[in-house]
C-alpha cells in the first residue's frame, strides 16, 4: 500500500477530480510531468523545489494534498507538513515511493478517494517472485486493472500491463507470462473507482 497520511474521510469523486495538489521535490522533470498528468485529470497542481519557500509562501488552506518526493524526509518534511497543516488540518500527505509520475498520480488518487479498512476493494497486492505471479486480496468483486512499474538498476522505467478484467472476492492469483527484471518494483491497481499503489519486492 502506498505511503500516505490522510486526515478524515475520502473526498467525493467530483471533489477528488478537481483537487488542489502541492508537489514538492528535487527533480524538475518529474514535477513537470506529474503536474501535466494531474492537470489532464482536472486537478490543480502547484510545483515547488524549495522546501523553505513551500513552507513559508504556500497557504496550506489553498491545497488539498501535498505530495513529497522521496528526497523530502526527516525534520524538513515534518516542518513543512506541520506548517501546512496548521492552516489546513484536513490536508492529505503523500510520501512518494519513487520518482515515477504514473506511480505518484496513483498515490495521489489513492489519498483522495480510496477509503481505508473494510471499505477498500483491494486489501493487499504483492508480487511472488518464486511463483512469478501477482496476488491480490479482494474484499469484493470488481473490474480490475493491474500494472507493474519497475525502475531497473540503471534507473530506467519499465511499464508492464499485468491484468485487465473482472475478479471475485478473496485471494486472486494472477500469473505473469514473462520474466520480471531486477530493480524497484511497484504495482498500481485500479478496482472499480478505487486506485491503490503498492511497493513490492
Amino acid at each position: 500500500m502506498a505511503e500516505q497520511h490522510g486526515q478524515g474521510m475520502p473526498m467525493t469523486a467530483e471533489a477528488a477530480r478537481s483537487a488542489r495538489v502541492l508537489l514538492v521535490g528535487k527533480r524538475v522533470r518529474v514535477l513537470d510531468e506529474l503536474g501535466r498528468s494531474l492537470q489532464h485529470l482536472g486537478m490543480e497542481a502547484i510545483q515547488e523545489t524549495d522546501l523553505e519557500r513551500a513552507r513559508n509562501s504556500i497557504d496550506g488552506s489553498s491545497v488539498d494534498v501535498v505530495a513529497l518526493g522521496r528526497a523530502v524526509r526527516g525534520a524538513k518534511r515534518e516542518a513543512l507538513v506541520s506548517a501546512l497543516r496548521a492552516q489546513n488540518p484536513s490536508l492529505k500527505v503523500v510520501d512518494g515511493l519513487a520518482p515515477i509520475p504514473q506511480l505518484l498520480v496513483a498515490q495521489i488518487q489513492e489519498s483522495l478517494s480510496t477509503p481505508s479498512g473494510d471499505a477498500r476493494i483491494v486489501n493487499s497486492a504483492v508480487y511472488e517472485q518464486v511463483n512469478n505471479r501477482v496476488v491480490l486480496m479482494m474484499q469484493r468483486s470488481a473490474d480490475v486493472t493491474v500494472t507493474m512499474l519497475r525502475l531497473d538498476l540503471m534507473h530506467r522505467l519499465h511499464q508492464m500491463p499485468i491484468f485487465v478484467g473482472r475478479l471475485g472476492d478473496g485471494r486472486q492469483n494472477i500469473p505473469i507470462g514473462r520474466k520480471i527484471g531486477r530493480g524497484e518494483r511497484f504495482l498500481v491497481v485500479q478496482a472499480d473507482e478505487q486506485t491503490s499503489a503498492h511497493q513490492v519486492n
